[in-house]
């Protein structure tokens, strides 16, 4: 460990985290991204929300960093912008009366 590290216990890889960690963790992600949703931030990684990120919503990150995983808090990050896409993608297919085809029987050759 380094001067200036951050790790937190849920960092140790060596330990799975326990249910209540993962419940606590859980809840400061959906405080975090529900205060991003009250500003129209979807994509927290994108430097040009930062400032907005950090004025509007700094407690709820602070707790969300703390309560979470480092890599946790990344994939979090990022999957919240897939969704996003994903979502909107469905939104504009079904706006076009697109229908969904069901390839769960397919046989791959």
């Amino acid at each position: 460990m380094g001067w200036f590290s951050k790790t937190k216990p849920m960092d140790d890889q060596s330990k799975a985290p326990t249910r209540s960690s993962r419940k606590q963790c859980w809840e400061a992600r959906d405080g975090y991204f529900s205060c991003l949703d009250n500003i129209s931030v979807v994509n927290a990684l994108d430097p040009k929300h930062h400032e907005a990120i950090k004025k509007s919503c700094q407690g709820e990150e602070n707790k969300f960093e703390q309560d979470c995983a480092t890599s946790w808090i990344k994939y979090f990050k990022e999957k919240r912008v897939v969704d996003y896409k994903r979502e909107k993608f469905m939104r504009e297919m079904e706006s076009k009366n697109a229908q969904q085809i069901d390839l769960s029987g397919m046989v791959k050759r």
